[in-house]
């Protein structure tokens, strides 16, 4: 945040912070770092350029929709959506989109903005990107997760499925493969190490917690596989081809070339 805000001040008042640079600002998830450069939309500019700490997107006179975030002017959420969307690989991208949905954003608002990049590249892998984008994800781990299993050509999953229980409450799942029966759930360290996330438990306490919910959840009669997914796994080139076949959900054949593909562009 410092940074963006060093760089702007710095800069001329029609920049506008954009692209990942506005995700950071939106305090939108994100995975991994986001770079040593601001990135920022200059409508006074056709072609990009990177200079020390700044790159800049022409926009060849276009004026984005903007906000006002603390202070900084920055693309609006919807116009982030598509930018990252746009330029980003995949797996960035569906975190982001499944974070501006859950914000309020509608996705025919983020489509109309997508319409009007009529020059745009990757309009068909962004067009993609928001069919697949879901409010219900809970954390970036389980929108790649979700998003790892459509490219390898899952059947479509349900998000925070709800397993009625004994009690009268409801076991809450990642994701529910229904054409399988197969529950997979995303496995972040942070359950285990986080206090805040541990409700006063200590990290054993929550890991035999963890094991009976799996147990009554694999004791139900529509439940046939079972699946835990680390960030290791959803990433592209892990295991999560690996995880889900064992699980019992079926890819589509070519898996293999498509889980290879997502690996060959850098995150």
């Amino acid at each position: 945040m410092s940074l963006i805000r060093a760089v702007v001040a710095s800069g001329r008042a029609a920049l506008i912070v954009s692209h990942a640079s506005a995700v950071a600002q939106h305090r939108l998830p994100w995975i991994g770092s986001f770079g040593d450069r601001v990135v920022v939309t200059d409508p006074a500019r056709d072609r990009g350029q990177t200079k020390h700490r700044i790159q800049r997107v022409g926009s060849a006179g276009r004026m984005p929709p903007v906000e006002l975030v603390d202070g900084v002017v920055v693309t609006s959420l919807a116009v982030t959506a598509v930018d990252v969307a746009l330029r980003e690989h995949p797996w960035h991208a569906i975190v982001v989109l499944d974070a501006v949905l859950r914000r309020g954003v509608s996705k025919s608002v983020i489509r109309d903005e997508l319409a009007h990049r009529t020059a745009a590249r990757s309009r068909v892998r962004a067009l993609r990107l928001i069919d697949a984008a879901d409010a219900a994800a809970d954390s970036p781990g389980e929108s790649i997760t979700r998003w790892g299993s459509i490219v390898l050509g899952a059947p479509p999953a349900e998000l925070q499925h709800a397993f009625p229980n004994e009690w009268g409450g409801a076991e809450r799942v990642d994701l529910w493969f229904p054409a399988s029966g197969t529950i997979v759930e995303f496995d972040g360290a942070t359950k285990y190490t986080r206090p805040e996330m541990r409700n006063g438990r200590t990290a054993e306490e929550v890991v035999v917690a963890e094991k009976r919910r799996e147990d009554r959840l694999r004791a139900r009669y529509e439940v046939n596989g079972f699946a835990r997914v680390t960030w290791a796994d959803a990433m592209p080139a892990g295991q999560l081809p690996r995880r889900l076949i064992e699980a019992g959900v079926p890819l589509a054949p070519n898996w293999g070339a498509a889980w290879r593909a997502a690996a060959n562009r850098t995150l």
